[in-house]
């Protein structure tokens, strides 16, 4: 049965409240937490012992942990007109009217402007995913469904891996060539939103060796 697009995105509504909720909830007790949430934290539950906690449920190998605006973006790693240039282009613009999803590939961006951000991205390879991860919101635990890592433990593995460029995605990768992260334009929903810099973070990260 083919779904239409209001269809689809009722469905996506109720599996957000779902996971948000009762789901986090879950989650919340089993790791002895206060529950918080809300659409303007990072923060989905507090120790008592005072840490923050960021908790994804997904029904797939991989969910959204950031989006933000390009300009917030540009402005928040105050980065040069170049690599500017690149992440406008990259993650497209409603005034790009003759490309396809109003976005450039990477192959069609200048050479400078793709050398600069892969200079910025592997300079920053840190502070951008702790970007994603925490914000300005200090998390300290994260969980994705039901298991459970320390923001340490997510920078060890992150220092281990790598950024690998393709033409409308740009992945982080550890040493086996699984995706942690990956950063992409949103791509759906209305106006200034769908050009959004989004990052979803990948199961592998919580996965042991053996599981993967």
């Amino acid at each position: 049965m083919n779904l239409t697009q209001e269809q689809k995105q009722d469905i996506g509504r109720r599996v957000r409240a779902e996971n948000s909720g009762p789901k986090e909830l879950q989650i919340c007790e089993l790791y002895g937490l206060t529950q918080i949430g809300g659409s303007r934290t990072k923060v989905d539950g507090q120790h008592s012992d005072g840490s923050h906690w960021s908790i994804k449920n997904a029904n797939s190998s991989s969910t959204q942990v950031h989006l933000t605006s390009k300009s917030r973006f540009i402005e928040d790693f105050a980065l040069s007109p170049s690599v500017s240039n690149f992440v406008d282009k990259f993650f497209g613009d409603l005034t790009f009217t003759d490309m396809p999803r109003q976005r450039y590939r990477m192959d069609e961006i200048s050479s400078q402007s793709v050398a600069d951000f892969k200079l910025f991205l592997e300079n920053n390879k840190k502070e951008v995913i702790e970007y994603f991860i925490s914000g300005k919101f200090n998390i300290e635990h994260l969980v994705y469904n039901r298991r459970h890592l320390t923001f340490e433990e997510i920078m060890d593995q992150v220092a281990d891996s790598s950024w690998v460029y393709k033409p409308t995605t740009v992945h982080l990768k550890n040493p086996d060539g699984k995706t942690l992260f990956h950063i992409q334009m949103k791509g759906s929903g209305k106006g200034k939103v769908y050009h959004g810099v989004l990052c979803h973070i990948h199961e592998n990260l919580f996965l042991q060796k053996d599981q993967l």
